[in-house]
């Protein structure tokens, strides 16, 4: 049985909340569909959400209680960004430098790192919170939502979109919203986009770490229910293009790393005796006496990862089409700006903006591409502000600033502090990726159902490619190298592996000992049989981009495919 609606929204995120929220209240019949059991399930953000935008455009505009209705965590007055220079092993233990910059600092001051971005409504949120309060809105504002709900295919009638195909029923509508994020394949179902390669997004993986109660007040120098962002650079990123985040909720903190994706795959091979994986860094960041001293004592309640789109790069240049229209991650309206990190403002925009773009088709009684197209008058000022982004990012996120710039800061005194190490200088953990991802993983609720995969992998482009990308990349081991040797996740494991033999066959020889492992290790990789398992996927949309087209297809997550899960 099909149903008929004004509007029919996919995706229960921030973006698709906003549309629904703002289209409801008008009256209309709009229904929200999500694949999740609970909005927010799927969702891994954990960061500042600034409440206020340009005027009419902001979560204060569309919701002006949400500061005492919202459970949001803390209040962020203070951002902040943080070089770290690596630990430098004394007989004690070591040393390390760091540089942080506020928006006190002379160089924000002077406009050249400006970090005066508070609005006065900004909070940090946890989206598996956040994301129930929005969708509860919606249904008080006399929405649809529609849980577990899987959006399979378009449904055309003379080449236009008409309708979804979920995996229970088909759903038709005036206006069809895609919110369903940075991993959406209706934007290419739709023929708007193209399948992205990877220099379109940065990979980030998250740790959530619960402390006593007063711990993140007297760690990090914040008052009861205020705190701080801070994004780190420094060479703890072993020279790849990226940095850490660190963001302060009621009793946790959000934790984690962010790589550009085309550099971490171009580079991964060149430092597989360093790095294994993306958890590897962010491990290594962690045990960062400046972290560490953090964290200390913390226990560590999720782990997750998700690609995030690089505005600059991914973002569509006209996201619409007759009675389709795509907002949020899935248009690509994410701004990053050197260390201002900024998706969930304008994805609550561009939600605002589309529920204007409705009303104004609706009282023309015209949803065709060019009454669509109002959507453009709008979204110009978020436009412009991804397209600096570009201009910003040669510099701001070039190696000159991830790196050149944090060492001169190092080696000039006055900018910078020495910290003394008295404890053992860390190293990477030494159980292998299978493990540690594992025992990460056991943090998910698990329920397997081996009989569907929402993945299609071409075996053959996997075994024919020399660097096995899937392998390093993959952050839950959904992708192994098996050899005669052994089965592993990781090519630094491998690597591992390998000197441990070498070393018994020239144990007196060091050089040729790391020499010949990495001639094994590359020789290993190359002709290594690729194996992936679904059953571990959560969906972070990685393994589909890295590849030559078409070697990982997505298609859509039923219910119980592989995993059905949620973080926490």
């Amino acid at each position: 049985m099909a149903d008929k609606f004004d509007v029919a929204v996919v995706g229960a995120g921030v973006a698709g909340c906003a549309t629904a929220l703002y289209v409801a209240r008008t009256g209309a019949d709009v229904v929200l569909l999500e694949k999740a059991r609970i909005p927010g399930e799927r969702n891994v953000t954990g960061g500042v959400l600034f409440g206020s935008y340009f005027p009419g455009y902001g979560l204060i505009d569309l919701v002006p209680s949400f500061e005492q209705e919202a459970p949001v965590e803390r209040q962020i007055t203070r951002h902040s960004v943080c070089a770290l220079s690596k630990v430098s092993p004394t007989n004690d233990g070591g040393s390390y430098r760091y540089c942080e910059l506020s928006r006190d600092s002379v160089v924000s001051k002077l406009g050249l790192l400006p970090l005066d971005w508070s609005t006065g409504h900004d909070y940090s949120v946890l989206r598996g919170r956040f994301d129930k309060w929005f969708a509860r809105k919606v249904v008080e504002a006399g929405g649809m939502l529609a849980m577990e709900s899987t959006v399979e295919s378009l449904i055309w009638e003379n080449d236009e979109i008409i309708g979804l195909r979920t995996t229970d029923e088909e759903v038709y509508a005036d206006l069809i919203i895609d919110a369903s994020g940075v991993t959406s394949n209706l934007i290419e179902k739709a023929a708007l986009r193209q399948q992205p390669d990877t220099g379109s997004f940065y990979h980030g993986i998250k740790h959530v770490y619960k402390l006593e109660p007063g711990t993140i007040e007297e760690r990090l120098s914040v008052k009861e229910g205020v705190g701080k962002a801070i994004v780190f650079l420094g060479d703890f990123m072993e020279g790849l293009s990226g940095g850490g985040f660190l963001y302060t909720n009621k009793d946790t903190i959000s934790l984690g790393i962010v790589i550009n994706l085309r550099n971490w795959v171009s580079n991964s091979m060149g430092l597989l005796d360093k790095i294994g994986k993306p958890l590897d860094l962010l491990a290594a960041f962690e045990r960062h006496p400046f972290i560490s001293r953090i964290i200390e004592g913390a226990t560590l309640l999720e782990y997750s990862a998700h690609n995030i789109p690089i505005g600059s790069k991914c973002m569509i240049a006209k996201p619409y089409r007759d009675r389709f229209l795509a907002i949020g991650d899935a248009l690509g309206s994410f701004i990053k700006i050197g260390s201002l990190i900024d998706g969930m403002r304008p994805a609550i925009a561009t939600g605002i903006m589309a529920g204007e773009t409705y009303l104004h088709s609706k009282k023309r009684n015209d949803f065709s591409e060019k009454s669509l197209s109002y959507f453009d008058q709008a979204f110009q000022p978020i436009r412009r502000k991804i397209k600096r982004s570009k201009l910003d990012s040669y510099l701001l996120e070039s190696r000159l600033a991830y790196h050149v710039i944090p060492r001169m800061l190092f080696s000039l005194g006055p900018f910078s502090q020495k910290i003394e190490v008295s404890t053992e200088v860390p190293g990477f953990e030494k159980s292998d990726a299978i493990d540690r991802i594992q025992q990460r993983t056991g943090l998910l609720d698990y329920d397997e159902d081996r009989e569907y995969s929402h993945i299609r992998i071409d075996n053959s482009l996997c075994q024919s490619s020399e660097t096995k990308p899937w392998v390093s990349a993959c952050p839950y081991n959904c992708y192994t190298l098996v050899l005669k040797k052994g089965v592993f996740a990781s090519f630094k494991d491998l690597y591992d592996h390998n000197v441990s033999v070498q070393i018994k066959k020239n144990a007196d020889d060091a050089e040729n000992v790391v020499k010949n492992a990495l001639e094994e290790t590359r020789s290993d990789i190359k002709l290594g049989e690729v194996r992936f398992d679904h059953v571990a996927c959560v969906g972070c949309g990685t393994c589909g981009i890295i590849g030559p087209k078409e070697t990982v297809i997505f298609g859509p997550e039923r219910r119980g495919h592989g995993v059905r899960f949620k973080y926490g």
